[in-house]
């Protein structure tokens, strides 16, 4: 590893120590970041600075920033499905540990086999189990698409719809209680 310039080292990095630490403080901040942008648009500097670590870091223990991105996005996906086995797909997830959901909301997917994909035929299966329907049931499908669409939609443009509707008198927690209540009737129905 390359010496390094007091500016490098940022008080995160005094305390991201270890290998655990360290992989951990990266795919926070990537997780992080993917909520606020596309992984596309982080450098490399930028989410070692964010998670307060060495740039050659990210090398030394993923390879590449995408390989960080990838086990963020590995790790939301995980997230999202024990959330939706547990308790199946609805109410929109509007608390604060919905990070998942706006990451998934910032990746540009290209691929097949894409992890939205893989998580959305989970989800069929889980609901499916839970519902005693078969995996091909119309309605049920419907019931997973309209789920899909509201926790992603929420989880893009979250921000900016409570921003927007503050404007009017809304209040944040009582909105987002609202919509996870108005959610929770959708899937009683």
């Amino acid at each position: 590893m390359s010496a390094r310039s007091d500016v490098d080292v940022t008080a995160a990095e005094k305390t991201a120590r270890g290998p655990d630490a360290v992989r951990r403080a990266l795919i926070d901040a990537a997780k992080s970041l993917m909520g606020m942008r596309s992984p596309r648009q982080v450098s490399g500097r930028e989410l070692a600075q964010h998670a307060g670590v060495n740039y050659g870091l990210i090398h030394h223990y993923f390879g590449t920033k995408d390989n960080v991105f990838a086990e963020a996005v590995a790790e939301a996906t995980e997230a999202m499905g024990e959330r939706w086995d547990a308790g199946g797909m609805l109410p929109v997830n509007t608390t604060d540990e919905a990070t998942s959901y706006r990451t998934f909301a910032k990746l540009e997917i290209d691929d097949a086999a894409s992890p939205i994909r893989h998580l959305i035929t989970r989800i069929v299966a889980g609901q499916a189990e839970i519902t005693g329907r078969e995996k091909d049931d119309p309605e049920l499908l419907a019931e997973v698409a309209i789920a899909t669409a509201l926790q992603f939609g929420w989880g893009a443009f979250e921000e900016d719809i409570l921003g927007t509707l503050e404007a009017f008198g809304a209040e944040r927690d009582t909105l987002r209680a609202r919509v996870s209540e108005l959610s929770r009737r959708l899937a009683s129905n």
